[in-house]
Protein backbone atom coordinates (compact mmCIF):
# COMPACT_ATOMS: atom_id res chain seq x y z
CA UNK A 1 0.00 0.00 0.00
CA UNK A 2 2.98 2.44 0.64
CA UNK A 3 4.37 2.32 -2.74
CA UNK A 4 0.56 2.92 -4.51
CA UNK A 5 -1.96 5.89 -4.57
CA UNK A 6 -3.37 4.32 -1.66
CA UNK A 7 -0.99 5.57 0.61
CA UNK A 8 -2.41 9.52 -0.20
CA UNK A 9 -5.56 8.69 -0.34
CA UNK A 10 -7.53 10.35 2.70
CA UNK A 11 -10.37 7.42 3.92
CA UNK A 12 -11.81 8.36 7.03
CA UNK A 13 -10.61 6.66 10.26
CA UNK A 14 -14.01 5.16 11.16
CA UNK A 15 -13.80 3.06 7.75
CA UNK A 16 -10.62 1.88 7.74
CA UNK A 17 -11.76 0.54 11.76
CA UNK A 18 -14.68 -0.79 10.48
CA UNK A 19 -12.96 -2.62 7.78
CA UNK A 20 -10.29 -3.88 10.07
CA UNK A 21 -12.58 -4.95 12.67
CA UNK A 22 -14.93 -6.85 10.49
CA UNK A 23 -11.89 -8.80 9.24
CA UNK A 24 -10.44 -9.81 12.49
CA UNK A 25 -14.00 -10.81 13.97
CA UNK A 26 -14.35 -12.92 10.83
CA UNK A 27 -11.45 -14.73 11.47
CA UNK A 28 -12.42 -15.31 15.36
CA UNK A 29 -16.22 -16.52 13.74
CA UNK A 30 -14.07 -18.87 10.75
CA UNK A 31 -11.88 -20.45 13.62
CA UNK A 32 -14.58 -20.90 15.87
CA UNK A 33 -16.67 -22.84 13.39
CA UNK A 34 -13.46 -24.96 12.62
CA UNK A 35 -13.34 -25.20 16.12
CA UNK A 36 -16.74 -26.08 16.49
CA UNK A 37 -16.06 -29.15 14.43
CA UNK A 38 -13.05 -30.38 15.75
CA UNK A 39 -15.34 -30.68 18.95
CA UNK A 40 -17.77 -32.25 17.23
CA UNK A 41 -15.50 -35.37 15.40
CA UNK A 42 -14.18 -36.17 19.25
CA UNK A 43 -17.75 -36.30 20.59
CA UNK A 44 -16.98 -33.88 23.17
CA UNK A 45 -18.87 -30.36 23.69
CA UNK A 46 -17.17 -27.26 23.94
CA UNK A 47 -17.75 -25.66 27.89
CA UNK A 48 -17.25 -22.46 27.27
CA UNK A 49 -16.84 -20.41 23.93
CA UNK A 50 -13.50 -18.48 23.99
CA UNK A 51 -13.34 -17.28 20.23
CA UNK A 52 -17.10 -15.48 20.48
CA UNK A 53 -15.66 -13.79 23.70
CA UNK A 54 -12.48 -12.55 21.70
CA UNK A 55 -15.08 -11.28 18.75
CA UNK A 56 -17.19 -9.14 21.58
CA UNK A 57 -13.69 -7.67 23.17
CA UNK A 58 -13.03 -6.82 20.17
CA UNK A 59 -16.17 -5.08 18.86
CA UNK A 60 -16.03 -3.17 22.31
CA UNK A 61 -12.20 -2.05 22.18
CA UNK A 62 -13.33 -0.28 18.57
CA UNK A 63 -16.49 1.06 20.22
CA UNK A 64 -14.38 2.15 23.16
CA UNK A 65 -11.80 3.63 20.39
CA UNK A 66 -14.84 5.22 18.95
CA UNK A 67 -15.82 7.40 22.08
CA UNK A 68 -15.50 10.80 22.94
CA UNK A 69 -13.09 10.12 25.78
CA UNK A 70 -10.47 8.40 22.92
CA UNK A 71 -8.11 11.41 23.44
CA UNK A 72 -7.95 10.89 27.45
CA UNK A 73 -5.16 9.01 28.86
CA UNK A 74 -7.88 7.27 30.97
CA UNK A 75 -8.94 5.05 28.05
CA UNK A 76 -5.61 3.44 28.04
CA UNK A 77 -6.67 1.36 30.92
CA UNK A 78 -10.39 0.11 29.66
CA UNK A 79 -8.47 -0.51 26.17
CA UNK A 80 -5.37 -2.79 28.02
CA UNK A 81 -8.20 -4.82 29.86
CA UNK A 82 -10.23 -5.40 26.00
CA UNK A 83 -7.03 -6.92 25.22
CA UNK A 84 -6.29 -9.05 28.21
CA UNK A 85 -9.45 -10.27 27.79
CA UNK A 86 -8.81 -11.26 24.07
CA UNK A 87 -5.58 -13.04 24.78
CA UNK A 88 -7.43 -14.78 27.66
CA UNK A 89 -9.81 -15.84 25.38
CA UNK A 90 -7.40 -17.18 22.88
CA UNK A 91 -5.20 -18.93 25.69
CA UNK A 92 -8.37 -21.13 26.36
CA UNK A 93 -8.93 -22.24 22.71
CA UNK A 94 -5.18 -24.15 23.22
CA UNK A 95 -7.03 -25.21 26.87
CA UNK A 96 -9.79 -27.08 25.39
CA UNK A 97 -8.26 -28.61 22.51
CA UNK A 98 -6.32 -30.64 24.83
CA UNK A 99 -8.46 -33.41 26.08
CA UNK A 100 -9.83 -33.43 22.20
CA UNK A 101 -6.87 -35.99 21.24
CA UNK A 102 -5.43 -33.14 19.06
CA UNK A 103 -1.93 -31.97 19.61
CA UNK A 104 0.86 -30.26 17.89
CA UNK A 105 3.57 -32.40 16.17
CA UNK A 106 7.04 -30.91 14.91
CA UNK A 107 7.21 -30.49 10.62
CA UNK A 108 9.20 -33.37 8.44
CA UNK A 109 10.45 -30.13 6.94
CA UNK A 110 11.67 -27.18 8.74
CA UNK A 111 12.41 -23.86 7.20
CA UNK A 112 14.83 -21.71 9.56
CA UNK A 113 14.48 -18.43 10.92
CA UNK A 114 17.47 -16.88 8.54
CA UNK A 115 15.58 -18.39 5.44
CA UNK A 116 12.40 -17.22 6.54
CA UNK A 117 13.43 -13.86 6.85
CA UNK A 118 15.24 -13.42 3.84
CA UNK A 119 11.90 -14.64 1.35
CA UNK A 120 9.87 -12.33 2.91
CA UNK A 121 12.52 -9.45 2.71
CA UNK A 122 12.36 -10.56 -1.12
CA UNK A 123 8.78 -10.68 -1.27
CA UNK A 124 8.45 -7.61 0.04
CA UNK A 125 10.72 -5.73 -1.65
CA UNK A 126 9.79 -7.35 -4.82
CA UNK A 127 6.10 -6.49 -4.22
CA UNK A 128 7.18 -2.32 -3.56
CA UNK A 129 9.23 -2.60 -6.74
CA UNK A 130 6.23 -4.05 -8.96
CA UNK A 131 3.58 -2.01 -7.64
CA UNK A 132 5.94 1.39 -8.06
CA UNK A 133 6.61 0.39 -11.70
CA UNK A 134 3.07 -0.20 -12.07
CA UNK A 135 1.85 3.00 -10.52
CA UNK A 136 4.02 5.36 -11.62
CA UNK A 137 4.00 4.34 -15.59
CA UNK A 138 1.43 6.41 -16.30
CA UNK A 139 -1.00 5.10 -18.78
CA UNK A 140 -2.23 7.05 -21.79
CA UNK A 141 -4.79 6.55 -24.45
CA UNK A 142 -3.37 7.12 -27.95
CA UNK A 143 -4.61 8.14 -30.98
CA UNK A 144 -3.08 8.61 -34.61
CA UNK A 145 -1.51 12.01 -35.43
CA UNK A 146 -2.45 13.65 -39.10
CA UNK A 147 -0.81 16.09 -39.92
CA UNK A 148 -3.45 19.45 -40.21
CA UNK A 149 -4.13 21.36 -43.80
CA UNK A 150 -2.72 24.76 -43.87
CA UNK A 151 -5.36 27.08 -43.91
CA UNK A 152 -5.68 30.56 -44.13
CA UNK A 153 -5.83 30.74 -39.85
CA UNK A 154 -2.56 28.66 -39.68
CA UNK A 155 -0.85 30.15 -42.41
CA UNK A 156 -1.31 34.01 -40.63
CA UNK A 157 -0.02 32.64 -37.47
CA UNK A 158 3.04 31.28 -38.81
CA UNK A 159 3.84 34.53 -40.68
CA UNK A 160 3.22 36.53 -37.42
CA UNK A 161 6.27 34.35 -36.38
CA UNK A 162 4.30 31.28 -34.66
CA UNK A 163 6.45 28.10 -34.18
CA UNK A 164 6.18 25.50 -37.07
CA UNK A 165 6.74 22.64 -34.95
CA UNK A 166 3.97 23.84 -32.09
CA UNK A 167 1.88 25.13 -34.67
CA UNK A 168 0.81 21.68 -35.79
CA UNK A 169 -0.07 20.19 -32.58
CA UNK A 170 -3.45 22.92 -32.37
CA UNK A 171 -6.62 22.13 -33.45
CA UNK A 172 -9.11 24.00 -35.83
CA UNK A 173 -10.99 24.95 -32.93
CA UNK A 174 -7.85 26.46 -30.95
CA UNK A 175 -6.96 28.71 -34.40
CA UNK A 176 -10.44 29.83 -34.15
CA UNK A 177 -10.26 31.16 -30.27
CA UNK A 178 -6.63 32.65 -31.85
CA UNK A 179 -7.95 34.59 -34.39
CA UNK A 180 -7.55 38.59 -34.73
CA UNK A 181 -3.93 38.26 -32.93
CA UNK A 182 -2.17 41.32 -32.43
CA UNK A 183 1.31 39.88 -32.29
CA UNK A 184 3.12 36.94 -31.43
CA UNK A 185 6.18 36.18 -30.03
CA UNK A 186 8.44 33.01 -28.82
CA UNK A 187 11.52 32.18 -26.49
CA UNK A 188 13.30 28.88 -26.80
CA UNK A 189 15.16 27.07 -23.42
CA UNK A 190 17.37 23.67 -23.65
CA UNK A 191 16.16 22.45 -19.83
CA UNK A 192 19.38 20.34 -18.27
CA UNK A 193 18.62 17.52 -16.37
CA UNK A 194 21.96 15.73 -16.50
CA UNK A 195 24.00 19.05 -17.12
CA UNK A 196 27.97 19.36 -17.19
CA UNK A 197 29.13 21.31 -14.42
CA UNK A 198 32.22 23.61 -15.94
CA UNK A 199 34.42 26.09 -14.07
CA UNK A 200 36.09 29.28 -14.67
CA UNK A 201 38.72 30.99 -12.72
CA UNK A 202 39.07 34.57 -13.79
CA UNK A 203 41.40 36.70 -11.79
CA UNK A 204 42.11 40.11 -10.94
CA UNK A 205 45.11 40.65 -9.10
CA UNK A 206 44.64 39.17 -5.59
CA UNK A 207 41.34 38.20 -6.00
CA UNK A 208 39.92 35.23 -8.71
CA UNK A 209 36.45 34.96 -9.18
CA UNK A 210 35.06 31.71 -10.01
CA UNK A 211 32.07 31.22 -12.14
CA UNK A 212 30.47 28.18 -13.64
CA UNK A 213 28.88 27.40 -16.94
CA UNK A 214 27.01 24.33 -17.86
CA UNK A 215 26.57 22.00 -20.96
CA UNK A 216 24.31 19.75 -22.00
CA UNK A 217 24.47 16.00 -21.25
CA UNK A 218 22.47 13.21 -22.30
CA UNK A 219 18.38 14.40 -20.88
CA UNK A 220 17.35 17.35 -22.08
CA UNK A 221 14.15 19.34 -23.37
CA UNK A 222 13.99 22.23 -25.76
CA UNK A 223 11.38 24.25 -23.84
CA UNK A 224 9.29 27.49 -26.35
CA UNK A 225 7.20 29.60 -24.73
CA UNK A 226 4.89 31.44 -27.00
CA UNK A 227 2.49 34.53 -26.33
CA UNK A 228 -0.28 34.97 -28.19
CA UNK A 229 -1.16 39.15 -27.83
CA UNK A 230 -5.11 39.38 -28.33
CA UNK A 231 -7.50 42.75 -27.79
CA UNK A 232 -9.05 43.99 -24.71
CA UNK A 233 -5.35 42.40 -22.87
CA UNK A 234 -5.92 38.79 -23.45
CA UNK A 235 -2.98 36.86 -23.60
CA UNK A 236 -2.94 33.31 -24.67
CA UNK A 237 0.63 31.18 -23.78
CA UNK A 238 1.66 28.13 -25.04
CA UNK A 239 4.37 25.82 -23.42
CA UNK A 240 5.85 23.63 -25.80
CA UNK A 241 8.46 21.14 -24.70
CA UNK A 242 10.26 18.18 -27.18
CA UNK A 243 12.64 15.90 -24.83
CA UNK A 244 16.18 15.31 -26.73
CA UNK A 245 17.09 12.36 -25.43
CA UNK A 246 16.21 10.61 -22.18
CA UNK A 247 14.08 8.24 -21.27
CA UNK A 248 10.21 10.13 -19.66
CA UNK A 249 8.72 7.17 -18.59
CA UNK A 250 7.95 7.24 -14.83
CA UNK A 251 5.31 10.39 -14.07
CA UNK A 252 7.18 13.81 -14.77
CA UNK A 253 5.47 16.66 -13.02
CA UNK A 254 5.08 20.24 -14.70
CA UNK A 255 4.15 23.49 -13.07
CA UNK A 256 2.95 26.59 -14.94
CA UNK A 257 2.86 29.59 -12.96
CA UNK A 258 2.72 33.70 -14.21
CA UNK A 259 -0.48 36.13 -13.93
CA UNK A 260 -1.37 33.90 -10.73
CA UNK A 261 -3.63 36.02 -9.28
CA UNK A 262 -5.86 36.22 -12.66
CA UNK A 263 -9.80 34.91 -12.15
CA UNK A 264 -10.06 33.87 -15.85
CA UNK A 265 -7.14 31.82 -16.00
CA UNK A 266 -8.08 28.35 -17.57
CA UNK A 267 -6.21 25.64 -19.73
CA UNK A 268 -7.68 25.89 -23.26
CA UNK A 269 -6.15 22.44 -24.67
CA UNK A 270 -3.52 20.60 -24.10
CA UNK A 271 -1.84 17.56 -25.46
CA UNK A 272 1.45 14.76 -25.53
CA UNK A 273 3.08 13.36 -28.54
CA UNK A 274 5.39 10.71 -29.56
CA UNK A 275 6.48 8.23 -32.24
CA UNK A 276 6.41 4.01 -32.09
CA UNK A 277 6.95 1.81 -34.26
CA UNK A 278 7.22 4.86 -37.19
CA UNK A 279 3.99 5.93 -36.45
CA UNK A 280 3.06 9.80 -34.66
CA UNK A 281 0.45 9.78 -31.82
CA UNK A 282 -1.38 12.19 -29.55
CA UNK A 283 -2.71 11.60 -25.94
CA UNK A 284 -4.61 13.37 -23.47
CA UNK A 285 -2.10 14.26 -20.39
CA UNK A 286 -2.82 11.47 -17.56
CA UNK A 287 -3.04 14.73 -15.32
CA UNK A 288 -3.35 17.96 -15.69
CA UNK A 289 -5.51 20.95 -13.31
CA UNK A 290 -5.59 24.60 -13.50
CA UNK A 291 -6.72 25.72 -10.00
CA UNK A 292 -5.98 27.60 -6.85
CA UNK A 293 -2.98 26.48 -4.15
CA UNK A 294 -2.57 27.95 -0.81
CA UNK A 295 1.28 29.32 -0.57
CA UNK A 296 1.53 30.70 2.93
CA UNK A 297 3.77 33.52 3.92
CA UNK A 298 4.76 35.36 6.87
CA UNK A 299 2.37 37.75 5.62
CA UNK A 300 -0.80 35.50 5.53
CA UNK A 301 -1.74 32.78 2.75
CA UNK A 302 -2.58 33.44 -0.91
CA UNK A 303 -4.31 31.55 -3.10
CA UNK A 304 -2.33 31.60 -6.75
CA UNK A 305 -3.79 29.64 -9.59
CA UNK A 306 -1.56 26.95 -10.84
CA UNK A 307 -1.33 24.80 -13.79
CA UNK A 308 0.18 21.63 -12.46
CA UNK A 309 -0.03 18.11 -14.41
CA UNK A 310 2.09 14.69 -14.38
CA UNK A 311 3.30 12.72 -17.75
CA UNK A 312 4.36 9.61 -18.86
CA UNK A 313 5.46 7.68 -22.66
CA UNK A 314 5.34 4.57 -23.64
CA UNK A 315 8.63 2.63 -22.75
CA UNK A 316 9.51 2.05 -26.44
CA UNK A 317 8.55 5.42 -27.57
CA UNK A 318 10.46 8.47 -29.29
CA UNK A 319 10.42 11.44 -30.46
CA UNK A 320 8.33 12.85 -26.93
CA UNK A 321 6.67 16.01 -26.21
CA UNK A 322 3.90 17.94 -25.24
CA UNK A 323 1.88 21.73 -25.06
CA UNK A 324 -0.31 23.27 -22.42
CA UNK A 325 -2.23 26.28 -24.21
CA UNK A 326 -3.74 28.53 -21.83
CA UNK A 327 -5.37 32.13 -21.50
CA UNK A 328 -6.00 34.80 -19.14
CA UNK A 329 -7.01 38.71 -19.14
CA UNK A 330 -4.52 41.05 -17.69
CA UNK A 331 -5.85 42.87 -14.97
CA UNK A 332 -5.08 46.47 -15.91
CA UNK A 333 -6.79 49.43 -16.65
CA UNK A 334 -4.49 50.06 -20.01
CA UNK A 335 -3.04 47.85 -22.87
CA UNK A 336 0.55 48.56 -21.51
CA UNK A 337 1.47 45.31 -19.91
CA UNK A 338 4.37 43.18 -18.98
CA UNK A 339 3.49 39.57 -18.51
CA UNK A 340 5.43 36.44 -17.86
CA UNK A 341 4.49 32.58 -17.89
CA UNK A 342 7.15 29.99 -16.00
CA UNK A 343 7.25 26.43 -16.80
CA UNK A 344 8.88 24.26 -14.28
CA UNK A 345 9.71 20.70 -15.24
CA UNK A 346 11.06 17.90 -13.09
CA UNK A 347 12.41 14.27 -14.34
CA UNK A 348 11.88 11.29 -12.45
CA UNK A 349 15.09 8.81 -13.14
CA UNK A 350 13.15 5.87 -10.95
CA UNK A 351 10.08 4.49 -10.66
CA UNK A 352 10.83 4.20 -6.52
CA UNK A 353 9.05 6.69 -4.56
CA UNK A 354 8.50 5.20 -0.96
CA UNK A 355 5.69 6.53 0.13
CA UNK A 356 3.71 6.93 -3.30
CA UNK A 357 3.82 10.79 -3.83
CA UNK A 358 2.33 12.49 -6.91
CA UNK A 359 4.95 14.19 -8.54
CA UNK A 360 3.01 17.74 -9.02
CA UNK A 361 2.50 17.23 -5.25
CA UNK A 362 5.86 17.62 -4.69
CA UNK A 363 6.86 20.47 -6.62
CA UNK A 364 3.50 22.59 -4.77
CA UNK A 365 4.88 21.60 -1.59
CA UNK A 366 8.49 22.48 -2.25
CA UNK A 367 10.41 19.27 -2.75
CA UNK A 368 11.92 20.90 -5.88
CA UNK A 369 13.39 24.38 -5.62
CA UNK A 370 14.77 25.06 -9.13
CA UNK A 371 17.52 27.63 -8.04
CA UNK A 372 19.45 27.08 -10.61
CA UNK A 373 16.79 27.28 -12.96
CA UNK A 374 18.54 24.77 -15.27
CA UNK A 375 15.05 22.63 -15.17
CA UNK A 376 12.88 25.67 -15.48
CA UNK A 377 11.68 28.39 -17.93
CA UNK A 378 10.86 31.81 -17.18
CA UNK A 379 10.31 34.49 -19.87
CA UNK A 380 8.54 38.07 -19.95
CA UNK A 381 6.06 39.47 -22.56
CA UNK A 382 5.75 43.30 -22.97
CA UNK A 383 2.46 44.62 -24.77
CA UNK A 384 2.62 46.18 -28.17
CA UNK A 385 1.65 49.60 -26.36
CA UNK A 386 4.65 49.10 -23.71
CA UNK A 387 6.62 48.76 -26.42
CA UNK A 388 5.71 52.10 -28.26
CA UNK A 389 6.39 54.38 -25.05
CA UNK A 390 9.91 52.91 -24.83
Amino acid sequence: MISTPLSIENFSEFAIGSVMLLFQIGMFLIFRAALKEVFKKAGRTMKTDPLLGASWWTAAAFLIALSPFSNSWLIFIPMMICYILIVRSLFRVGEQLDGTGYFLINAPVKISNRTFGRMYFLIAIGTVIMCSVYYNHLKLEPQEYSIPKTTEARQNLLDMGFPAEALKYLTDEDLTMLSGALNVESFTKLLMFDPKRIEHQVGFGNYTQINHTYEAGNKNIEVTTVYIEMPENVVYVLQYFSWKGGWPVWQDGIMISGENQANDKQVVSSSLFYTKKGKEYTADFPRLVCERVPINTMFGTYYHLLITGALSYPFSSEDQGGYVLYRYRVETDSDIYLTHSTLSYVHLVSPLQIPYRRTEDLILSGAYTFVDELQQHYTTYDSLEYRDIE
